[in-house]
């Protein structure tokens, strides 16, 4: 898993067809539809990723 958008193992429900309704609480918090420890280290290395990252967003013109 190397975006939240990816599943993070088998037991995600989220889907094109079945959307997470919690999709943004899942990815910053969970995973929310099953417990696994191994999921939710992925979703932290992510947002590490993305907090350590000062380009992440970069609005200048």
């Amino acid at each position: 898993m190397e975006k939240f958008i990816e599943h993070c193992c088998e037991e995600c429900t989220n889907t094109k067809d079945n959307p997470c309704e919690k999709f943004i609480e899942c990815c910053m918090q969970g995973p929310l539809c099953h417990e696994n420890e191994s999921c939710k280290k992925k979703r932290q290395t992510i947002i590490g990723k993305i907090v350590l990252n000062e380009d992440f967003l970069n609005y200048d013109d």
